[in-house]
Parts: C-alpha cells; sequence; structure tokens
C-alpha cells in the first residue's frame, strides 16, 4: 500500500495515522467499562450516558475555535497539548472515586448530582476537550505532506488506525479487567497519553505543521468562510451545508451505536465462554465482539481509501450508508448464535465505520486548501453538539423501551443521513471540476 510513497511520506502516513489511532484508543476505553460502572456506580444507564454525552461535548465545543487556530498558529504545538490535556482527563476520571464522596451538591430540573458524578462530568469534559484538536489539525497536515493521488490512501489509513484504536479499546479492557480494576486500567492508560504528547511533539518536528498560503485574517488573503457567500453557492456552501447535515444525523446516530453497543451485547445476549481456566464474564465477552467489529471496520476503511482515490467520494459514501442502515436494522431484530453475531457485527463494522475515508475526502475536496481546518472544525462542532445528546436519550429510551428498539431508530436515521449526500449528486447543489472552473468564471474569481 505505501510502495509508492517516498520516505518521508510514508513516515508522515504511519505518524498520523498512529495519531488518530491513539485518540480513539482514549475516548473508547469508556463505553466497554458501562456495564461495570453501572454496578461501580448504581447510576441508571441515563446517566452513564451522560457522561458519554459530555466527552461528546467538549470534543463539539473545542473544534472550532481548534480550526481556526489550526489555520493561524504552527499545529505541532496545537496537536500534542491536546494529547495531554485528554490524557490528563483519563487520569482525573480514574482517581475520581478515591477523592471524592456519592454526597448530593446539586439539584438540576429536579435531578440530584452527587460530587463523585459532577468531578467524572468535569473529567470527560477534559478527554473531549483535548480530542477536539485531532480533526480540525490532522486533515490539514494530511494535505500539506501528502501528494494528492495519494490523499485518499492515507485518509484510508487515517479513518483505519482510528478505528483499530477503538478496537484495541476494548480488547485492552475485556483482558485487563480479569486482573486489574477498572480505574487502574484508566489510570495507566491517561498516563500514556501525556507522555505520548511529549514523543509526537518531538516527532512532528520532521515535517511540515505550518498552516498553508496566507494568514486568513489578512488583507490579501480569503476573509474568513463568510467570503465563500461571494461565491457561486455549488462550490462550497451549498455543498458545505450538505456534508454538514449528513454529519449531524450520520453522527448521531453513530454516537448512540457506539456507546451502548456493549450493554446491548451484555444485556440482550449475555454470552460468555470459558478458556485456559478463565470465564470471560458477559460484559468480558461484550468487550471483544466490540472489538472484533472496530478492528474489522478499520481493516475495511483502508480498502475505502483505495476506492476514494478511484472512484467518486459521493457514490460510494451513499452505499455505505444503505448496507450500514440495512444491517443496523437486522442487528436491532434479529437473534444470532455467537458466531453468527459475530458475523452480522463485522459486516456492522465495516458499513456504518468504514465509509468515512469517503467522507473526509468530500470535505477535503469542497473546502478551500487556506480554510480547511476551520472548515472540518466547524462541521464536527455542529455535528458532535448535535449528537452529544444523542447517549443520554438514548439511554432514557433503552431504560424505557429497551435497547432494541432504539437500535432500530437509529438504523433509520442512519437511512435519513444519505439524503444530504445523494443532493450533493446535483449540479444544482454541487459542481466542481471543469464545472467549477466555469462557475469561478461566471462569478468572476
Amino acid at each position: 500500500m505505501l510502495a509508492e510513497f517516498g520516505d518521508k511520506q510514508r513516515a508522515f502516513a504511519l505518524l498520523v495515522s498512529g495519531v488518530h489511532g491513539m485518540d480513539h484508543l482514549l475516548k473508547r476505553l469508556f463505553p466497554p467499562l458501562i456495564p461495570v460502572w453501572v454496578v461501580a456506580f448504581g447510576y441508571p444507564l441515563w446517566k452513564l450516558g451522560l457522561l458519554m454525552g459530555v466527552r461528546t461535548f467538549g470534543s463539539a465545543v473545542g473544534q472550532a475555535p481548534m480550526g481556526v487556530l489550526s489555520d493561524r498558529y504552527d499545529r505541532r504545538y496545537l496537536l500534542p497539548l491536546g494529547f495531554a490535556v485528554a490524557g490528563l482527563g483519563v487520569v482525573t476520571f480514574a482517581l475520581a472515586p478515591g477523592l471524592t464522596a456519592a454526597t448530593e451538591v446539586l439539584t438540576v430540573a429536579g435531578v440530584t448530582l452527587d460530587e463523585r458524578f459532577l468531578v467524572l462530568l468535569t473529567a470527560m469534559f477534559a478527554v473531549g476537550i483535548g480530542s477536539s484538536t485531532v480533526h480540525p489539525t490532522g486533515y490539514p497536515l494530511i494535505s500539506a505532506n501528502v501528494d494528492e493521488s495519494n490523499k485518499g490512501t492515507v485518509l484510508g489509513m487515517w479513518g483505519s488506525a482510528s478505528k483499530f484504536g477503538d478496537g484495541v479499546a476494548p480488547t485492552l479492557v475485556g483482558g485487563l479487567l480479569v486482573v486489574l480494576t477498572w480505574d487502574r486500567i484508566l489510570l495507566g492508560v491517561g498516563t500514556f497519553g501525556v507522555a505520548y504528547a511529549v514523543l509526537l511533539f518531538v516527532a512532528l518536528g520532521a515535517f511540515e505543521t505550518r498552516p498553508a498560503g496566507r494568514r486568513v485574517d489578512t488583507d490579501d488573503g480569503v476573509d474568513g468562510l463568510g467570503a465563500l457567500w461571494e461565491r457561486d453557492r455549488r462550490l462550497y456552501v451549498y455543498p458545505l451545508l450538505a456534508v454538514f447535515a449528513y454529519f449531524a444525523v450520520q453522527i448521531t446516530a453513530a454516537t448512540g451505536v457506539t456507546v451502548f453497543l456493549p450493554e446491548f451485547l451484555a444485556s440482550v445476549y449475555g454470552y460468555s465462554f470459558a478458556a485456559l481456566g478463565v470465564e470471560l464474564t458477559p460484559e468480558s465477552t461484550a468487550s471483544f465482539y466490540y472489538s472484533a467489529l472496530l478492528i474489522v471496520a478499520g481493516v475495511g476503511q483502508l480498502a475505502t481509501g483505495r476506492l476514494v482515490d478511484a472512484y467518486d467520494s459521493r457514490k460510494v459514501l451513499v452505499g455505505y450508508l444503505v448496507v450500514a442502515a440495512g444491517v443496523l436494522g437486522v442487528l436491532a431484530v434479529g437473534t444470532f448464535s455467537p458466531i453468527g453475531l459475530l458475523v452480522v457485527l463485522m459486516l456492522l463494522g465495516v458499513s456504518l465505520y468504514g465509509m468515512n475515508p469517503a467522507r473526509d475526502s468530500l470535505v477535503s475536496d469542497i473546502a478551500p486548501p487556506e480554510l480547511e481546518g476551520r472548515a472540518f472544525g466547524y462541521i464536527w462542532t455542529g455535528a458532535l453538539l448535535a449528537s452529544s445528546a444523542s447517549p443520554a436519550i438514548v439511554g432514557y429510551l433503552a431504560d424505557s423501551t429497551g435497547l432494541r428498539a432504539v437500535f432500530l431508530a437509529l438504523a433509520g436515521f442512519v437511512l435519513l443521513s444519505a439524503i444530504p449526500i445523494v443532493l450533493l449528486l446535483s449540479e444544482s447543489v454541487y459542481v466542481f471540476g471543469e464545472e467549477a472552473t466555469d462557475a469561478e468564471t461566471t462569478t468572476g474569481d
């Protein structure tokens, strides 16, 4: 896959992919622990879902300002700082039970929150803020250090690494729960995250990390995304709005699945196994199933990156969305043997999470290079804000109607997210290539 790359591009592709993988490892440690926390904390699912949502909210509110900073300042400083903050957040979460008590301190809308829960919320928010640096800096770094002909492949590696990080997290949790308590697991991984920030700062010194082009706040540069309204809106405005609508709906659905899939597998199926004298509980088994899904998704994204280099990313994306909605619907209503369940989960991983390189390539093609950081930042902020309530809502509905019904509704949301991408196939909404050149000429650019 990397044979056609030069040594420097190859090294950069591996480094930036590792960045995305590490980011997802840090934030995906938590969902597999929800079944453990149900017992350890005694919180209802909606409260545990709120913890997950606060992490998403932190990432959401951080990405728009981080996009602006990414287009102005050296990303070598911004990206490692984010990892340091995220790692410290994980460490704080791990230490919270020993440093706080379940003493009621605040009541909001009739809901009582205890001291421990508030500290856990704060730690999760910090993890989200740290994570918010990755997308607004990572995508422009790829554009600055990778040839256009190889960009889809590197985006496939970038997306694939995120799923490998996602997959390693539940595997790590499932295995370590046999010998360690959950807080010790998080303490170790969070500490490693802080050390990783230092190593990343050193490694980025070998690559181009400064923003491309002129600063966007000067008179002779593009004066922000607002200036794009003066051009033919089919070039940037309409397609960016369509992509934002897709992001908001699809990520809302995917977040609900991501957070509660381990609980779905543990409570609906409850499979347990014994091997080599070790008995795997339903919670550990669910973590390994979840891990298999995400690792297969990572392999799928490598293939998607190749598809994006060869085919229209819009059509690739629509195909994935249709398949993902169908597979998620089947999972919601069906009943499967252990092997059958594994097959369905692998299909879900490839379809629901394997589409990301097509999505990212589409945004990168639409956004002007000098505004790429903030374009990704704004889109991710809006989409994550829209989806940040998803875990709490899914948890509340699951408490009352069951996870099967909720997952079936999420399948409908995945299918709904395909509509904005289908609209991008129309020249009334999006023009590119020769049509884009003609449109720029018509508007005098």
